[in-house]
């Protein structure tokens, strides 16, 4: 992994799902960006929900530079909610892949509950075909139909407060009924306790390509 790609659908999914490995390989020297797809804007009474775009874009920008990674802000966002799968939106996640030279693509589970999440796993894997590694990781805590299970595990212990750090740049209203940002925490810790070690994220394979 020298040129890795973090595709969310929304502006903490990739620190949600991918933060402390995303500061790891960024300190380890590598390439390492962030592609987020959809504007984020969301206002959902009920829940007492509103996400502003350019409060968004301000948090996440500040995010980044606390894991030290590279934010694409040239991609034109979908609007929050609208996200499916189009060719064309295919074809831009695409150029970036090979402008880059990217080899290694994190991505949305694709059998997430969240739509936008969904579609953003679509459009990802066709748009990374031929690159070496894809693998898939989960942002939020739903209970999903096809249990999020997974098999490649990366040591972050080192670099989890760099990863509490950068979800801490987003506001109140990103950090779901007060807790998603802590149970996301707790997650890596459990995963870390299985592997033997303080914390870890966990992938699901696409695939893994070991090179010489």
């Amino acid at each position: 992994m020298e040129r890795i790609l973090i595709a969310g659908a929304h502006f903490d999914d990739a620190e949600l799902g991918a933060g402390g490995t995303a500061a790891r390989l960024a300190a380890q020297g590598k390439e390492v960006y962030k592609l987020t797809l959809t504007d984020n804007v969301t206002s959902f009474e009920a829940m007492n929900i509103s996400v502003a775009y350019e409060s968004s874009r301000r948090q996440s920008a500040k995010a980044c530079s606390v894991l030290g990674i590279q934010e694409l802000t040239d991609f034109k966002p979908v609007p929050c909610t609208r996200l499916a799968y189009d060719t064309g939106i295919m074809q831009r996640v695409e150029k970036y892949i090979l402008d880059l030279g990217i080899d290694t693509v994190f991505m949305h589970f694709k059998a997430d509950m969240n739509m936008d999440h969904v579609a953003a796993s679509r459009i990802c894997l066709t748009a990374a075909r031929h690159c070496k590694n894809i693998l898939q990781y989960q942002s939020n805590g739903y209970v999903l139909e096809n249990v999020y299970y997974p098999t490649f595990f990366v040591d972050i212990s080192g670099y989890v407060e760099q990863k509490k750090e950068a979800l801490a740049c987003y506001g109140k209203e990103h950090n779901r009924f007060g807790c998603l940002f802590d149970v996301c925490i707790d997650r890596n810790r459990v995963w870390g306790y299985s592997n033997k070690v303080s914390y870890a994220e966990g992938f699901d394979v696409v695939k893994l390509m070991m090179d010489e």
